[in-house]
Order: C-alpha cells, then structure tokens, then sequence
C-alpha cells in the first residue's frame, strides 16, 4: 500500500481539509481519517505550498487534535511502515505533533513525531518517551522528514531529514530501538495531540508500507488556461504551469476526451507560460480539451470550445463582450457569461476590449510585473469558469495599457507588448517590432476588426491636425482594408465608443479630424456596412447612430466589474448604469442572425447580478450590399 496527498486539489485557501474533497483534482489519495477539535481545523492554505496547496492547521483553546490520516494496513512483527511529510519550522508555532501513529479507533498510541518552532524534530515512542532528537532545522525552508517503523514493541525505527528533495539526509537517526506497542492501522497527520495554541503547515504528505518514500515528485499544476485564437480547423490555448517543462494539449469531440487530436509537444517557457496551437480541427464542431504533462493527462486545465464555420458559411452564433474590471476581479459577470445560453447556445467568444486591470502601468513597469499580473488577473475562479466554456479575445485599454489618458508616448507599453505577444492567445498582428495589437476574425459571414485604440495614438492635447491621430496611419490603412474584405458585415470592436463627444476627453472628441476622415470614408462607400461593440464606457448603452456626434449603430458592454458612469448624452435606444456611485456588473450579449438574404444583429445589454436585458437594440443589414464601382477599391 502507498498513500500520498499533495493538497493539489484546486479548491479556494481557507477551505477545509474533509475526506471527501481531498482526494480532488491531482491532489492524489483521499484521507479516510477526520478530527477536529472546537474551533480548530485543517484548512487548504496557498501560503509556503510546495505546489499551489498545502495544509495549514491551526488549533485554538479547548485543546484537542486537528489531523488528517489513513487507515492503513496492520503494522506486523515481520514488516515495517514508512511515512513523510514536508515541513518548514517556520511557519511552526509551538510545537506542533505532525505524524502519530495508533491502533484502530486511535485509542492507543504507538509513535509520535512532533517540530517545533526552533526546528527541533523529535521522536517518541508509544508511552511519549523520547527516543531520538534532531539538530535545529533553519527556518524558511521546506525540510522532508522520513521516518520507519519495523514490527512493534522493542523493535527498530528510523528517522531522515532531507534538505527539499534531496536525496542524501542531512540528519539521520540510525536505526534505533523503540517500544511501539501493538500494530498501528491509523496513521495521523496534523496537530495529533492533545496540546492547543499550535499552528504550522504541511505538504506532500505520504504513507508507504513497500519502502521509503523518497522526494514527492511536483504535480504538474494549472494556474490558468485560457483559449482563444480559433479559426474554422484551429485553436490556440495558454496556460500558466507549475513544475512541468514540455506539453501537449490532447483535442476531442467528446467530453471524456477520447479519440483526441494532438498538438506537438510544445516547451513551457522560463516564466511558465506556453502557447499551443492545434490543427486539424473539424469547422462549426464543439470540442473539448485538456493538457497532457509528463505523460499524463491532467484532470485541471481543461475546457471547450467551437470552432468556427467555414469563412463565408451562413451561420448564426452569439458573442458576449465588456470591459473594465477591477484589477483580480472575481466577479459573478464571469460565471453569467458562461452560463448564459442564446438561441444558438453558448458565446462563440467573449470579446473582452480592455481593462483586464487597473494597474495604470507607468515608469519602472516590469515584465515580471506583467507577467505576474496576467497570471493573478486570469487565474480567479469565475474568470477560469468562463474561460473554460467561452474563448476570449483580449486587447488592451487605457488602465492595463499606461494609465489614464496613456498614449504611444506609455513608458510601459514595450513591456506590455512583449508581456500581451508572450501570454495572450491572438490572431496575426502588425509588423515586428510594434506594439500594436490590432487584428480581425471572421466568423461565418461575419468580420471583427478589432482595434488598438490605445497603443498608437498621439496625446490628445497635440493641437488638433490631420497628423493627430487615435488609430496610428498604419492601423487606420488596415481599418480601411478589413471594411472592404467581402463579409457582408463588419463589427467593428472598440475600446472607445464611436460617438464625436466634446474635445479635450480621452475619447474621439480629442482627435476630431481623424473621426471625420474615417466617416467620410465610410459615407463614400454605401457598400461598406458596420456595427461598432465598444468598452470603456461604464454603462450599458445602444444607439442606431442617429443620435448626434454617432453615425454607426453601437452598442455598449461594461463594466464588467466597476463603477458606473450616470447619462450625459443622448443614446437612441437607452442607457443603463444602475444606481449613482456603486459598483455594476454587467456585459452586452449579441445574437447574430443570418438567413442568407439578411443578418440582423440583436444587442442585449444585460445585469450581470440578475440577468435582466437593461438595453436592447436589433439592427439589420442586407446580406448582399449595393456595389459600386469605385477606383482602386475591389467590387
């Protein structure tokens, strides 16, 4: 028999440790021993994990035990038992009894192991008699203490003490001669007395009655996964990953993840990131995924998504969209979005238009920083739910790009760029060697161009010519090029709405001769036919362009998580920010309908705390728009 438990099992720290939760994910072996004492308990703890989990226990006044253990196999005169566990005095208050063995129903002790908060490891016999003593342990560092038990009564033990994973003891008992009474058939682990005002942490716990146990090998571990990127035959998916060096992602139409395609194995980066992209896909197909890692295929990091029709295909599908959340958002917005169900199922993608933090990156902006800040921002649990059943188009706004009013001029922009390129599942971008990150998808019939309307623009107090620009000459030649790519319809998705509004703002206002450049353009081309989604904008709003400073029909989704900004301007189809100066959640939600003559797209724009549409607008375009024959622009 060989029992081991890493606590690697997914759950939130503070968590408590039961029998049934602990044998979850990768954690390994489920305990079938409990107790606790009043107002004492193992919880699951981030704090000094070896992995991300280990077990914290702490045991306040009435005394009593706070363990976790297995019933294992009888301890006979002609066998030995082995046991190990992971621990760092300093996190030891007190001196904290970590390993005991007993009989069944714990009514007599055979062994006990106890740290103190100095380091010292000591280990008793069945009537608490010390028979062995270690050298102080230093704080700060994990130390893996193994220990055996051969027979019982007047029989042979042993204790070793490793630096980590070492393979060579940095203190060894010897074998030496213990009273340990009649077979052990529990094994605790914890607080395993009687004492109170005691707290410390445990990992890798393990029991072996076949050999010692040896360094407990790292779980693979899932930060976070995130996919994106899809076409109509690929997909792409990031995860952030702990103690692995190569992977591969595993690809099927079935849940249970049978028959899968496979990506190549692919290097986990120093920072522990990879970005694996896998072909061969079946268009307008669900599939599920998961990450295979040193040969395993592990039970976290896994999801599904659609792929897309085949470009060009009559196809109606739904996307969700929003920006601005608070910077670690856990937000319920989240959850809704993946839960949420249109008439043609769930979201073919969350288009997320910026403000994944608020951070305001400025001067002194590390890559260790970005990094770390993607990490905690796409790790929170309803982000990873919704992750894992929409995928997620991202591009940055003002807070996650250089702070408020930030421009090209961001000190941390060559940062960011290289940080979004490192992490962030994304369709081909500009030219190497800028930081733009604008890019565009078709799905069935239909095109986003999606834009940076961050990294490329001048300062907005430049005086006001046809050189300020918020798009950036090259962004704005490509704007052009994508409306005039064959889908009958464009959405346009922004981080800004599309509204001229009064000059000296963070907005359009600001860059008045670009605005009007790119609507006359765009008034001298009746074939083109767009919809603008936009961020930004804490409120839920819809306008068929009608109203002043508008000319495209646009919609509004956010904050996802954030304060809400209260009406100033007129918006033709309604406005909602919820109550003045509080916290709203909320996204929009677009169902596009094509029936090959026609595409109508509806805007809901929807609460994330009760689900309820605030805004509602429904825009149709003909399918097949007039043509004209215009010099140097194809039919």
């Amino acid at each position: 028999m060989r029992l081991t438990n890493s606590f690697e099992t997914g759950l939130p720290p503070g968590t408590t440790v039961t029998t049934g939760n602990s044998g979850e994910v990768e954690a390994g072996n489920p305990f079938t021993l409990s107790t606790d004492s009043a107002a004492s308990t193992c919880v699951y703890s981030g704090v000094g994990a070896r992995g991300l989990l280990c077990m914290s226990v702490g045991v306040q006044s009435p005394a009593g035990p706070s363990r976790r253990g297995w019933a294992v196999n009888p301890l006979a005169v002609t066998n030995a038992q082995y046991y190990r566990l992971y621990v760092d005095p300093g996190t030891i208050t007190g001196t904290l009894s970590v390993l005991r063995g007993m009989n069944t129903g714990s009514t007599g002790q055979r062994f006990r192991l106890s740290v103190s908060a100095d380091g010292i490891v000591t280990m008793y016999n069945k009537s608490n008699v010390v028979v062995w003593v270690s050298a102080a342990l230093a704080a700060g560092t994990w130390w893996r203490v193994e220990a055996s038990v051969e027979g019982f009564d007047a029989r042979p033990c042993q204790v070793q003490i490793f630096a980590g994973d070492a393979i060579t003891p940095t203190q060894d008992s010897g074998v030496i001669t213990g009273d340990f009474g009649g077979p052990i058939t529990e094994v605790w682990f914890g607080q395993t007395n009687a004492a109170f005002g005691v707290a410390g942490v445990l990992d890798d716990l393990g029991y072996s009655d076949e050999g010692w146990l040896g360094p407990a090998a790292l779980m693979p571990t899932v930060l976070f996964s995130w996919a994106g990127a899809l076409t109509d035959h690929t997909a792409t998916v990031t995860y952030a990953l702990q103690n692995v060096s190569s992977v591969r992602l595993a690809v099927s139409q079935s849940p249970t993840l049978i028959s899968p395609v496979h990506s190549a194995d692919t290097a986990v980066d120093a920072d522990g990131f990879v970005k694996i992209t896998v072909s061969g896909l079946d268009p307008d197909t669900t599939h599920w995924y998961g990450l295979e890692a040193n040969g395993m295929l592990l039970d976290t990091g896994r999801g599904l998504f659609t792929t897309d029709p085949t470009p060009g295909t009559v196809a109606s599908f739904s996307v969700a969209f929003g920006s601005c959340n608070q910077t670690n958002s856990n937000a319920a917005t989240f959850a809704q979005i993946a839960a949420r169900q249109g008439p043609y199922g769930l979201a073919r993608r969350i288009l997320h238009e910026g403000d994944l933090h608020y951070r305001d990156p400025g001067a002194g902006w590390s890559t260790a920083e970005a990094l770390a800040q993607y990490r905690t921002s796409m790790s929170q649990p309803t982000m990873q739910t919704m992750t894992a059943a929409v995928p997620m188009l991202y591009v940055w706004d003002n807070h996650d790009w250089g702070g408020t009013d930030s421009d090209s001029t961001s000190p941390a922009g060559p940062v960011n760029a290289a940080a979004y390129r490192q992490v962030v599942p994304h369709y081909p971008l500009a030219t190497a060697g800028s930081t733009a990150i604008y890019q565009s998808m078709v799905i069935g019939r239909i095109r986003f161009i999606v834009l940076d309307t961050r990294s490329q623009r001048t300062p907005r107090t430049d005086p006001e010519s046809a050189s300020k620009t918020l798009l950036g000459a090259e962004q704005k030649g490509w704007l052009y090029d994508q409306l005039l790519q064959p889908e009958p319809v464009k959405i346009i998705v922004s981080g800004i709405y599309w509204r001229h509004d009064s000059a000296g703002g963070d907005r359009w206002g600001s860059y008045a001769t670009e605005f009007q450049e790119i609507r006359q353009w765009i008034a001298d081309r009746p074939q083109v036919q767009a919809f603008v989604i936009f961020g930004d904008r804490h409120a839920l709003a819809a306008d068929d362009g009608s109203s002043p400073g508008c000319y495209l029909p646009q919609a509004g989704g956010a904050p996802l998580d954030q304060g809400s900004t209260q009406q100033f301007e007129l918006w033709s189809h309604g406005y909602w920010a919820g109550t003045p100066n509080t916290n709203l959640m909320a996204f929009g939600w677009l169902d596009i309908h094509d029936s090959g003559a026609s595409i109508t797209i509806s805007y809901s724009g929807i609460s994330a705390s009760d689900g309820q549409v605030r805004v509602s607008m429904s825009t149709p375009f003909t399918a097949a728009p007039p043509l004209e024959a215009i010099w140097g622009y194809p039919l």
